[in-house]
């Protein structure tokens, strides 16, 4: 059962990384950010929102791995919404990850995925008037390039895409400074919208403002200790394998990064050292 968080607007959570799908159905218009994860989740979904038709139809795709992209054929006559950016993402790469793990659990796509093309692309701002709403779709790089916040103005609800996790420290595939405007940029949008709610790509909704502040300020937090520390130790010389032993015991909300986690805190680690060394 989806997550009821307005009127018109519900969230799925997928046993997929606790991966968020988001329906909006008003009178003048169905939406859905993120059609994810298995099909039979999908299925679920789709058929949901099939229930009450409406002549405009959008699916916003808040970026482009594939966790967040991979049900949209499911989803009939529907304009395909990302930022222009999407046109660049590593899409073998992603297609790997996915065929790799449908594999390890023998899931069976049909159709066969093919990655989207997106119907409306835009830069910096986009806005989609419905119902008695608005939403407003922001550009927020630095865990992809193509990363968009979605919000519903009316309800003061963001859809964060991969940040903002209650489960997840950042994880930075593209820059740790666009990353690092992006937390500003969303604590800006926090006041300036008067956010309440935050659905983040994977994890727990934030429904209290003290919440999602605390989860900016935490990633902020992880964030400049790891490019801080990550140059002080690059000037005295180290090379990046010794950077990378010494600040793989970085911790996030004071605990210790471990397990699975520990793969991506060291991921971060290389992209910050490729940075210093590209200076």
């Amino acid at each position: 059962m989806p997550y009821r968080i307005a009127p018109d607007i519900y969230v799925y959570q997928s046993s997929m990384w606790q991966t968020n799908s988001a329906v909006i159905i008003n009178q003048t218009a169905n939406l859905v950010i993120d059609p994810c994860y298995f099909p039979a989740e999908i299925r679920v979904i789709a058929d949901f929102i099939s229930r009450k038709r409406s002549f405009n139809r959008y699916m916003i795709f808040t970026h482009s791995d594939f966790d967040h992209i991979v049900g949209y054929q499911h989803f009939k006559n529907y304009k395909l919404v990302a930022h222009e950016e999407f046109a660049f993402s590593d899409r073998d790469s992603q297609l790997i990850q996915l065929n790799e793990i449908d594999q390890s659990y023998y899931v069976l796509r049909t159709p066969p995925f093919v990655f989207p093309e997106p119907d409306i692309v835009f830069q910096g701002t986009y806005r989609i008037p419905i119902n008695g709403d608005e939403l407003l779709l922001v550009h927020a790089p630095g865990h992809t390039g193509d990363c968009i916040f979605v919000i519903s103005l009316a309800h003061g609800i963001m859809f964060a895409g991969d940040y903002l996790s209650n489960l997840e420290f950042p994880f930075v595939n593209f820059s740790t400074a666009a990353y690092k405007k992006t937390l500003d940029l969303a604590g800006k949008l926090v006041r300036d919208h008067n956010i309440t709610c935050v659905v983040p790509g994977h994890g727990d909704i934030a429904d209290r403002r003290e919440e999602i502040n605390d989860r900016i300020e935490s990633d902020r937090e992880y964030l400049i200790s790891l490019t801080e520390r990550a140059q002080d130790l690059f000037v005295q010389g180290l090379q990046a394998r010794e950077i990378t032993e010494v600040l793989s015991g970085l911790t996030y909300r004071n605990r210790p990064i471990e397990g699975v986690m520990l793969k991506m805190h060291i991921e971060n680690i290389k992209l910050v050292v490729s940075e210093l060394q590209s200076f």
